[in-house]
């Protein structure tokens, strides 16, 4: 299997030397972000292009975190993406996702490859959360050096709260609303990217993996494979930014990050194939009653990234 390694091993750095390149990437950022430019979503700015200006300073900030070891394995893989493209096919990348610097450690792991993974790189749009964008500047000001599509994640919509009053529920309402025209607005611009030749990162967990969460994977994953001719599920090892119960509270470390891309799934087969299993094993009574075949599909996929981790390989053949 073909794999990517850094061309220089980083030191180690105590958590000060940590903590002064955080300021300092954070200083150099700063200079090209503009504070509150498009960070509330609505359905006029959910294709949120990329703003390079810094993302060289980001990335190598990334790559001093990058431990001895750290790479892609599987760059045949995205050979095969490519060959795909230029045959007029739609790719979706379906990534683990651990840590809110995750994006950058692929990227830059990448970027230091042949050039010719600069093609992928220009094409990635990441499906995001409107969290990375809503929740601070601070945050929108990394997040933002990537193309992102924004969207509000079904599990994010509100619900009503007992003893509720009218005026409190006709705001619910009112969020449920925007949430939808946000949604169906996403939908029509990944379309249109889509077409153009655009390759879109979605993970199907949502959320980076917690300890403390229960990390249910996002049953939408189905309906965004439907629209897709190629999937290719990346596992991930490592972390350099460990998850907390507020993004705002985690603070990077050093770890060695290995990133396996996984050969290419037709979606229509992978689809029909895990429904078809989802039928089986509903019919045999092993399959809990809260689990429809969306769902299935999603854990399936998780499943899939996590045999790639360990193993190397999806594991069983449908």
């Amino acid at each position: 299997m073909v794999h990517s390694t850094p061309s220089a091993e980083p030191p180690r750095l105590t958590p000060q030397e940590i903590k002064a390149l955080v300021l300092e990437v954070s200083q150099r950022l700063a200079r090209h972000y503009e504070p509150g430019k498009d960070r509330v979503i609505t359905p006029e700015n959910v294709y949120q292009p990329a703003q390079p200006a810094g993302r060289e300073d980001f990335e190598a900030f990334q790559l001093k975190l990058l431990l001895p070891g750290s790479r892609i394995e599987g760059l045949e893989h995205l050979d095969h993406c490519l060959e795909r493209l230029a045959a007029g096919e739609s790719c979706i990348f379906l990534p683990e996702h651990r840590g809110n610097l995750d994006v950058s450690s692929f990227n830059a792991l990448l970027r230091a490859e042949d050039a010719r993974y600069g093609e992928i790189l220009r094409r990635l749009i990441y499906i995001a959360g409107r969290k990375l964008n809503e929740s601070s500047d601070f945050i929108k000001m990394f997040t933002e050096k990537y193309a992102r599509l924004v969207i509000v994640p079904r599990r994010e919509l509100p619900r009503p709260a007992p003893g509720e009053t009218a005026v409190q529920s006709a705001e619910r309402e009112d969020d449920v609303k925007l949430a939808g025209r946000i949604n169906r607005a996403a939908f029509r611009e990944m379309i249109r990217l889509k077409r153009e030749g655009y390759i879109f990162v979605l993970f199907p967990l949502g959320g980076r993996l917690k300890p403390d969460a229960d990390n249910i994977p996002v049953k939408e994953t189905a309906s965004y494979l439907d629209g897709f001719d190629w999937a290719y599920p990346i596992s991930m090892e490592g972390n350099t930014l460990p998850p907390l119960a507020r993004m705002e509270d985690e603070y990077p470390i050093q770890d060695r990050v290995v990133f396996r891309v996984g050969p290419g799934l037709r979606c229509a087969e992978l689809l029909a194939a895990e429904k078809a299993r989802y039928a089986r094993l509903k019919a045999a009574g092993r399959v809990p009653d809260h689990i429809d075949d969306e769902q299935f599909v999603a854990n399936r996929i998780m499943e899939m990234l996590e045999n790639l981790r360990l193993h190397g390989r999806y594991g069983e053949a449908p």
